[in-house]
Formats: C-alpha cells, sequence, structure tokens
C-alpha cells in the first residue's frame, strides 16, 4: 500500500452531484456513449492526478509492465486496494450517481478500475466491446473513461462506433488484429458513424454501453495518455455465462468467485450509489 499522507488533508471527497439533463440521457441511450465536461474540476482533478499516477506507476515499475492489447498501452486493475485515497476516487457517490442516471437505475456497484497510460508510441487501441470480457447478464453495464491529463486527438484520445451498442453481443474477437477487422468489416457493412474527439481535458469524462464498440489511436505524441478508466453495473445483476477465458478469469478475480446464475453482490462489488427517496 502506497502513503498518499500528503494528500489525506484536502482530499476532495467527490459527493456533490454532477447534473445531467433528460436529453443528455436520451441521447446516451440512442447513441451509446456520453462526452460530458467538468466531471471534476481543475482543482479536484489535479489532486487526483497525483493519487492515480503514483499508484499506478508504482504498480508497473514494481512489476516491470508491458505495454498489453497489441502494444496499445500500460493497464493494470483494481487499484482501489491500494491506498484509501485510491478508494476514495473509485467509489466515489459523484461518479456512481452518473451511472445510475444514465441506466435509469436506483443502485449500482463498481465491477473494477483500472489505469491505462498509452505511451508515446503506444499502438492503437483496436475496435472492441468491453462486455466480451465481463461476465454479467445485463446490459446495463457502463465504461467510464477519464483523461487525467489534457489530451489531444494526436495522443489517442478515445473514439466510438454511434449506436454500435443497440447490435448488442457482436461475437468479436478479444482487442487484436482480429478485432479490428471484425469490427471494421462491420462498421463498414452497416454504414455507422465513427464519433472522435479532438481533445479532452482532464478531469472530462465519457460513459458508454458494455456492448458500444470503441478503440484509440495510436499515441503520435512525446506525451503520456494518462487515463482512468471505471466499470459499474446495475445492482441486481447475476452473472452471465463463463463462455471464453476472460469471463472465467474476470468473475474469479471481479467478482468474488461468483458463478454462472449467481447474483453479482461480493463484498469486492460495492454499491457505490443507491437512491434514497
Amino acid at each position: 500500500m502506497i502513503n498518499n499522507s500528503s494528500f489525506n488533508n484536502n482530499l476532495p471527497e467527490l459527493k456533490d452531484s454532477y447534473s445531467i439533463s433528460n436529453q443528455q440521457i436520451d441521447n446516451f441511450w440512442n447513441d451509446g456513449f456520453i462526452y460530458l465536461r467538468d466531471v471534476l474540476t481543475r482543482d479536484e482533478i489535479e489532486v487526483y492526478r497525483e493519487i492515480i499516477r503514483e499508484t499506478a506507476n508504482i504498480r508497473f515499475k514494481k512489476n516491470e509492465f508491458k505495454p498489453s492489447s497489441e502494444g496499445a498501452f500500460l493497464q493494470t486493475l483494481n487499484l482501489r486496494f491500494d491506498s484509501p485515497q485510491m478508494s476514495q476516487f473509485c467509489l466515489s457517490r459523484r461518479l456512481g450517481e452518473i451511472t445510475a442516471r444514465l441506466l435509469k437505475v436506483e443502485s449500482v456497484r463498481i465491477f473494477h478500475e483500472q489505469a491505462l497510460f498509452k505511451q508515446p508510441g503506444g499502438n492503437e487501441t483496436m475496435w472492441h466491446q468491453d462486455q466480451y470480457y465481463w461476465p454479467l447478464e445485463t446490459n446495463l453495464a457502463i465504461g467510464m473513461w477519464m483523461p487525467i491529463v489534457d489530451c489531444e486527438s494526436n495522443m489517442g484520445t478515445i473514439r466510438f462506433v454511434k449506436g454500435s451498442h443497440k447490435y448488442g453481443d457482436l461475437k468479436g474477437a478479444s482487442i487484436g488484429k482480429d478485432s479490428k477487422f471484425f469490427f471494421d468489416s462491420f462498421i463498414k457493412k452497416e454504414k455507422l458513424e465513427i464519433i472522435e474527439f479532438e481533445s479532452c481535458k482532464a478531469g472530462d469524462c465519457t460513459f458508454h454501453f458494455g456492448w458500444t464498440v470503441h478503440g484509440a489511436k495510436q499515441n503520435l505524441s512525446d506525451l503520456v495518455r494518462e487515463a482512468m478508466v471505471i466499470t459499474y453495473f446495475a445492482n441486481g445483476t447475476r452473472v452471465g455465462k463463463l463462455d471464453n477465458p476472460s469471463r472465467i478469469n474476470d468473475a474469479k478475480v471481479f467478482l468474488g468467485g461468483k458463478m454462472t446464475g449467481e447474483l453479482a453482490d461480493n463484498e469486492i462489488n460495492t454499491v457505490v450509489f443507491k437512491k434514497s427517496f
């Protein structure tokens, strides 16, 4: 566990609500993703940037991590268990409430979280559907992506295939050359629109459904594209089919060993937001 004592006294709690309109929620359901600005203030992201960066870099250095997913990024998961400060960010009420409102549910749980640091020269993050990996028997699952540094498009900002979530499980491959070919063909066949962001400010967020096809271009800059990802699902969800090695592993590691058909309610899957009446 790392010592972030220098941040303890003034650590933002991220309890305040973030305003989302009904129109934004409708757009999210139609498009499969949404971009929200200033979810964290500049002061808040400056504090949490250092906590996330320090936690991730200690992991990368200690374990001699190498870029994963065809050289796309350095990746490390479940950082919330490394320190109370990381836990406070990952389990924050603000992010949980946004997720619940977007999903139109009363309560959500955390599945996992990860730091994705795309190094200079980092390869393209090839098209994929996250829920290929998630053993969750629901369509009410969301991935949040937050850059912790200001990003321009040449750093490999996230991009989405608009409306692709409506097709559900497309039976594509895990991230790699096969998934790139598969989803390139799908996008062309269905004449779907690709939405790319020219710039993303630190503390802004995107949220996307688990079946939304997405990826990121190569990092052509000389800066590290540092981002944090948190995955949530609707409370009451059951474990889905463990029909590929990734889902088998994820059920074991991120759902506490729960099996198909069981409620995904392990103690590590904390309820991060519950609506009060």
